[in-house]
């Protein structure tokens, strides 16, 4: 016996919400910038020159212009050392901002000139 008011099919009223709401990320998701391939392969040389990885706040993926990349978090945040900071439009991220606080027995790599 069916009440008043309820749907006859709950269950694909259910499964329809879902594959909406499914369909919104998955638009979402192939919409979102990637980092320019130059500036990756810079940002890469210079970590592996200074034996340093990404931080775990952001290149989520392996997209480093990700998480607190593109966030309102600031560089004094002890857990975002090394970090790095970007601008995104439509389809490209730039990284603007690089912050490295460790003693590094190195010296500036020619990489890090290939970020501007």
């Amino acid at each position: 016996m069916r009440l008043k008011g309820t749907p006859p099919y709950p269950s694909v009223i259910a499964i329809f919400v879902c594959c909406i709401c499914f369909s919104g990320l998955i638009e979402r998701s192939q919409a979102q910038a990637t980092t320019d391939a130059s500036e990756v392969s810079a940002l890469n040389s210079i970590f592996d020159t200074w034996d340093l990885k990404a931080g775990s706040l952001w290149n989520l993926s392996g997209e480093p212009c990700s998480g607190a990349a593109v966030g309102s978090r600031e560089f004094d945040d002890t857990y975002f050392n090394p970090g790095i900071k970007c601008v995104c439009n439509a389809s490209t991220c730039h990284i603007t901002e690089l912050c490295v606080s460790l003693s590094l027995d190195s010296s500036f790599t020619t990489y890090m000139f290939k970020l501007t």
